[in-house]
């Protein structure tokens, strides 16, 4: 009787395990839902950015907006999934000011329930990022590859020339005639002729970020002037000598070019830190994608609207 009895208590305790697990599928199963944007929604979201980027929406990019906006929908259901919310104490403090907020009694424990309960979490914009931010880390926390190869490191070197070349430097003197007006131009002419002359100058306009620059890049000048400023001067100047008038976004300009430090490659073993800190994200990298990639497999996604 006693066997009998113990089979019985070990039938039920395994059929309540049983239970348990699928009822929690079944909740992960219901959780794992995603609604789409309606088309007025990404219409909207195409609008903004449209105007933020200052360029014309396409078909393409509206895809792109609807899964993204998809994409952060799920990180946030599967950062709640996972409990993400209720180990990050910024969080937390955030439920229990909207508990104090909203008059809701109770320890704090209880506090953070009831604002759970009552669906705060889901328009909570700093809470939102937060999670998928967490969800994120924890990810790429977890994502740990193999050493790099001294061959993959070697690829990196000859990859990114950025890394792996020094590049020119320049340093010059420059003068200043605003506006972008056939009088400006003439100015800037008339005072070249009298430098190279040395005769003195008519007077220029004050330019902003200096008169004289040292040792910059052709990146760095030209996030100063505007694109494409610098290769159309230094083609044709000469050191210690004026030349232009040469046109930026502002205006015309005149060069002085004083110095030049040529680049080069730099030594494989003084890079080699900095190549392995971006194989790891490029490892990091990869690992997100293909999270995102399972992830999105695993959750239901229902369409009312034609995008």
């Amino acid at each position: 009787m006693t066997r009998l009895l113990r089979a019985k208590l070990f039938h039920f305790i395994v059929l309540g395990i049983v239970l348990y697990g699928v009822d929690e599928l079944y909740s992960r199963y219901l959780q794992r839902e995603l609604v789409c944007p309606s088309k007025i929604e990404i219409d909207s979201m195409a609008a903004k950015w449209a105007q933020q980027n200052r360029q014309p929406m396409t078909d393409k990019l509206r895809q792109a907006l609807r899964q993204s906006a998809m994409d952060e929908q799920m990180f946030f259901r599967e950062a709640l999934i996972k409990g993400l919310h209720k180990g990050d104490e910024v969080i937390v403090q955030r439920l229990l000011r909207d508990a104090e907020f909203l008059g809701i009694d109770g320890d704090r424990a209880d506090q953070i329930e009831t604002v759970l309960a009552m669906g705060l979490l889901d328009s909570d914009e700093v809470i939102r990022r937060r999670l998928i931010q967490l969800l994120e880390h924890r990810v790429i926390a977890d994502t740990q590859g193999p050493e790099p190869s001294e061959h993959a490191l070697k690829r990196l070197y000859d990859d990114n020339p950025a890394i792996s070349t020094k590049p020119s430097r320049y340093s010059f003197q420059q003068r200043f005639y605003s506006g972008d007006t056939p009088l400006a131009k003439m100015r800037a002419e008339q005072a070249l002729s009298n430098l190279n002359g040395e005769e003195l100058p008519a007077s220029a306009d004050v330019f902003l970020s200096g008169e004289l620059f040292n040792q910059l890049t052709t990146r760095e000048i030209n996030a100063i002037f505007g694109a494409d400023f610098w290769p159309d001067t230094n083609s044709a100047m000469s050191l210690g000598q004026w030349f232009g008038p040469v046109k930026s976004v502002y205006g015309w300009h005149l060069i002085k070019w004083q110095a030049y430090f040529p680049g080069g490659a730099k030594d494989f073993a003084a890079v080699r830190l900095e190549l392995n800190l971006l194989w790891q994200r490029e490892q990091q990298r990869r690992g997100w994608q293909a999270y995102v990639t399972k992830l999105r497999g695993q959750y239901r996604v229902l369409c009312n609207d034609e995008v």
